[in-house]
């Protein structure tokens, strides 16, 4: 009878077997399911679907990377960090702040004649002496400037920004003309405010009533029936080739703006004769207009310096085809020999310099 009860004990056992192993089964599943519960969360964090199919593919993967690598990025640069990594507000910044500064640099176009550096700026490479010819060819100190984007001994150009009047200068020769610009703010002369003027290519400035005159004269002159400034009215010429030209732009910041035309220019029949100097006017001085000169080749002397209300007056002359009016100066003049100050409210003018 125990054989029996054996054999009947072995039976059963064997009846059992699949229903174990089914249990076993079952035990191991659970515990794989516990042990994923136990895992760190920043292992388990996953960015819904939808999202992570808008990302980059290398953006998808957010907090899944093994701690020992997060910790070596960490330590990397701000800037070399992984998105991935850095704390969300962080984030936020470093996604902002580069879409931010991107479009300041590359939202507006670079005037005319002028490029873009890789840095953002926008320079003349026809004149800009660390950008001569080519972006980031630097003249080399024994030249005063950069002529056509050629290194050069010639006169440079002391505006920082200016732009060339449009159509002068560069492959075409300028001859007794004027053009008509919009400017940033109003400028005045004998109690007229305009936020227009004509540049005119024998020196002058007018505020309205211009003329292409290139013989000068006394003042008041019957040539300009309207207010003008006569930084050095003569036969001026701008040769094709070269970097000579009117430039203009603003310097200082509002409400204290300069409105700067700087001429650049050489003689009629004369190419290397220079003439260099500035006509400034100020937004917040009405009424007043100053000349700075940095080289005249003639001094003065066939040359009409001065200003005016109209053809029959009322003006302020300094000089008038006057041998030594201005300092002959240099083309490595980088501060003005003299300054006229023209005061149209009292009618006087002073001198520095």
């Amino acid at each position: 009878q125990p054989l029996q009860q054996r054999q009947q004990l072995q039976r059963q056992l064997q009846q059992q077997r699949p229903l174990r192993q089914q249990l076993l089964r079952q035990q191991r599943v659970l515990l794989q399911q516990q042990r994923q519960q136990q895992l760190p969360r920043q292992l388990k964090r996953r960015l819904p679907q939808q999202l992570q199919q808008q990302l980059p593919p290398r953006q998808r993967k957010l907090r899944l990377l093994p701690q020992q690598l997060q910790q070596q990025v960490q330590q990397l640069p701000p800037r070399q960090r992984k998105l991935r990594l850095l704390p969300q507000q962080l984030q936020q910044q470093v996604q902002q702040q580069p879409a931010k500064q991107q479009q300041q640099v590359t939202s507006a176009a670079c005037p005319t004649g002028y490029v873009r550096t890789p840095s953002g700026s926008c320079v003349n490479l026809l004149i800009d002496f660390n950008n001569c010819g080519s972006i980031g060819y630097v003249c080399a100190s024994s030249y005063t400037s950069c002529s056509n984007g050629a290194c050069s001994g010639a006169p440079a150009v002391q505006l920082t920004g200016g732009v060339t009047v449009p159509g002068w200068g560069g492959t075409v020769n300028v001859d007794d003309a004027y053009v008509t610009l919009s400017l940033p703010f109003s400028i005045s002369l004998y109690g007229y405010v305009t936020s227009s003027a004509s540049v005119q290519s024998n020196g002058c400035v007018c505020l309205s009533g211009c003329s292409s005159a290139y013989t000068n004269g006394p003042l008041p002159s019957g040539s300009f029936s309207g207010p003008t400034a006569f930084g050095y009215w003569d036969d001026l010429y701008i040769y094709a080739g070269t970097s000579q030209s009117v430039y203009y732009g603003t310097t200082g910041t509002y409400p204290n703006r300069n409105m700067v035309f700087e001429f650049y220019m050489a003689h009629f029949g004369g190419p290397t004769l220079y003439y260099h100097f500035q006509i400034v006017f100020y937004e917040a001085a009405l009424n007043i207009v100053a000349y700075s000169y940095f080289q005249s080749s003639d001094g003065g002397a066939s040359a009409t310096i001065g200003v005016q209300s109209s053809g029959s007056g009322p003006s302020i002359t300094y000089s008038v085809d006057t041998s030594g009016a201005v300092p002959v100066g240099s083309p490595s003049q980088n501060n003005p020999t003299m300054t006229l100050t023209f005061n149209t409210n009292t009618g006087t003018y002073s001198s520095s310099g």
